[in-house]
């Protein structure tokens, strides 16, 4: 998914710091000069982005995720949460042959379990110095 961006930062050599933007109405083509103007978003939203075109700090840019861990990432983080609590329940009622209560208490224990690698993703993810973003061209 292509955003906008305005470069805050050269971090080191190929790599920048870019405050990415929501999409708005004005589409930023105003500069932000009405007084009224509410496009700004309340608080900046930092990330790493390989700079391969060169792009200096105050230049609006387009990004787009540097890898393709985004389909993964939400596999993690929303079905297996999901299926460990379906398997949670099932094994609870059919397999253990447990009443309503226990079963649903195997059903938490799967939900539970499904969210550790998500915990770990993110760790990971945090973690690393990565770029997310890669810089496709400077749009002003």
């Amino acid at each position: 998914m292509v955003q906008n961006a305005i470069v805050k930062k050269i971090v080191r050599e190929g790599v920048a710091e870019v405050s990415l933007l929501r999409q708005m109405e004005c589409g930023l083509h105003c500069d932000g000069a009405c007084a009224g103007c509410s496009a700004k978003p309340p608080q900046e939203i930092l990330a790493l982005a390989t700079n391969g075109i060169n792009a200096q700090p105050g230049d609006f840019v387009e990004v787009e995720p540097s890898d393709g861990r985004n389909i993964s990432t939400s596999v993690v983080v929303f079905l297996l949460p999901c299926l460990g609590l379906g398997l949670g329940y099932a094994l609870g009622l059919y397999v253990l042959r447990l009443g309503e209560l226990a079963s649903m208490l195997t059903a938490l224990l799967g939900l539970a379990a499904g969210f550790v690698p998500a915990f770990l993703m993110n760790r990971s993810i945090t973690q690393s110095a990565a770029p997310e973003f890669a810089i496709l061209k400077q749009l002003r």
